[in-house]
């Protein structure tokens, strides 16, 4: 055989060989995304939590070149969102947008449709929100103690909305009830416009949700409602002056929201690394980082290790919550 016919028999047995590896490359191996990703969200747009996927997701899509659909699926205390997601094509294009309703859940519920840490990826905690107990202006309460010391005065006129029976917003009041004897009535809504409406009517008179919700930073300091304490043990930057649950002379709950990131169990470690990176990126970009501070959203961006441990421990948390309230939901 010739040296020109050896040539041509090698190149042809190393595009036959290059072929057969293009083909039987497994598709998580190609390049990453090479399509529209979903991002699942929790509740309705419009709130804090929304806010932060959209504005998040948003950036994720440039950093990867592929759009981002935001898939709206609120319902039954998030876990409507969390089944969709859960049992999506492993494949990183559905990322499951999740909270700590996830833990609380967990003890709320005799049974669910999925198993969190079981069926879910993590890949970052986004951010911790300072949430609080509003309360209308024109109730005579400076305090959580006058407010208490009100409510026992005036049994069956409180009420407290929520965005749905188990959640923080309903599981944290019927904590302060437990342990003061307070008198509040709940009163769930689908959202957060309705429980918005219904504060302004003067159908409800408080609630328990995230400072980072449109306006209400604003509502506060122009004397619109006012703020009986926030969740934890320190003081927040933005509001000096309201103290924490744990110097308000109620039990502090010790459980802290969070708002993360996961993908349904299967999808492969290279996507998931890939995703975190770009997510902690986007968490760390200016504008997110300006635009979540004035939120008074303390931003997280752990690993997904980090994220899984962390969410072993909060189930632990939750469920003390939960057991003290009182609340059970089956």
């Amino acid at each position: 055989m010739t040296i020109t016919a050896l040539i041509r028999t090698a190149a042809l047995a190393f595009a036959v060989v290059a072929m057969h590896a293009t083909v039987t490359l497994p598709a998580h191996a190609q390049a990453y995304p090479v399509k529209p990703m979903r991002m699942v969200l929790p509740l309705p747009p419009g709130g804090a939590i929304d806010i932060v996927g959209r504005t998040v997701g948003g950036v994720v899509s440039e950093k990867l070149g592929q759009p981002m659909i935001f898939d709206n699926k609120p319902g039954a205390n998030t876990i409507v969102a969390t089944d969709n997601c859960v049992k999506s094509p492993p494949d990183g294009y559905s990322l499951c947008y999740i909270t700590s309703n996830l833990s609380l859940n967990a003890s709320l519920y005799s049974k669910l449709p999925y198993d969190y840490l079981r069926d879910l990826e993590p890949i970052t905690n986004m951010v911790l929100p300072w949430e609080g107990l509003y309360l209308t202006s024109d109730i005579p309460a400076g305090n959580i103690l006058d407010l208490v010391a009100y409510s026992k005065a005036n049994p069956g006129k409180l009420n407290f909305g929520s965005l749905g029976i188990g959640g923080s917003p309903h599981v944290v009041p019927e904590w302060i009830v437990k342990n003061s004897g307070a008198s509040f009535t709940h009163i769930p809504f689908k959202g957060l416009p309705d429980l918005m409406r219904a504060f302004t009517a003067g159908e409800i008179h408080m609630f328990f949700l995230s400072l980072g919700n449109p306006g209400y930073i604003e509502s506060i300091k122009a004397g619109r409602m006012k703020v009986m304490f926030f969740g934890g043990d320190k003081r927040n930057s933005i509001l000096p002056d309201v103290p924490s649950m744990a110097e308000s002379g109620v039990p502090d709950h010790k459980f802290k929201s969070w708002w993360g990131m996961a993908a349904p169990k299967g999808t492969p470690k290279e996507i998931i690394d890939r995703l975190h990176t770009v997510f902690v990126e986007a968490l760390r970009t200016p504008a997110i980082q300006q635009r979540f501070t004035s939120m008074s959203l303390d931003i997280v961006g752990n690993t997904p290790a980090e994220f899984a441990k962390f969410m072993i421990e909060d189930r632990a948390n939750a469920e003390r919550l939960v057991k003290a309230s009182g609340a059970k939901l089956d």
